[in-house]
């Protein structure tokens, strides 16, 4: 019995480990995939004239993976806005976001600035913020390979090392 709880035991522990450096994966793939959807955005507003809300809907249509629902969680919040405006919207479609991206405080931060810049100012204005912010989210993708490079193995390797611990421990 004692061997089946340290089986189980290691068996969760190296899992989390696994899980958690997945999670560095995950998040370079969802900045990549925001960094690609303000690409798209500056193409619909700056080349085809298209408005924030329809070009929202096309990107949101467009993009794959788990930063959909940005794009399109912001389209719904401007359909169904009672008086809210671009940012507001944005904000408040952030704010539901969090529980479900993985991304860090510093991500979230460059993004919610980005909002602050949505429909309040012309097209040129608009445009060159969301370069400077494709900019930024560039960095933030930077330190995340950084980061995964530095540190998958680690949390793999800490949670089997963890594991053992808990055994040696309570065995």
């Amino acid at each position: 019995m004692k061997i089946l709880g340290a089986v189980v035991v290691i068996t969760a522990s190296t899992m989390a480990g696994w899980i958690y450096s997945s999670l560095l994966k995950k998040r370079i793939k969802i900045i990549g995939d925001i960094i690609q959807a303000l690409h798209w955005l500056v193409t619909e507003i700056g080349y085809a004239t298209v408005p924030l809300m329809e070009a929202s809907s096309k990107i949101s249509g467009r993009i794959q993976g788990e930063a959909r629902i940005i794009f399109s969680g912001f389209t719904e919040e401007l359909l169904a806005s009672k008086g809210l405006i671009a940012d507001e919207a944005w904000q408040k479609n952030l704010a539901a976001c969090r529980k479900k991206l993985f991304l860090h405080n510093q991500d979230w931060m460059i993004l919610e600035n980005f909002g602050r810049t949505l429909g309040n100012t012309d097209r040129e204005h608009q445009l060159s913020a969301i370069r400077q912010n494709v900019e930024r989210l560039k960095v933030q993708e930077e330190e995340a390979i950084k980061d995964q490079e530095k540190n998958e193995k680690l949390y793999r390797y800490l949670g089997i090392a963890i594991g053992a611990l808990v055994i040696l421990i309570f065995y």
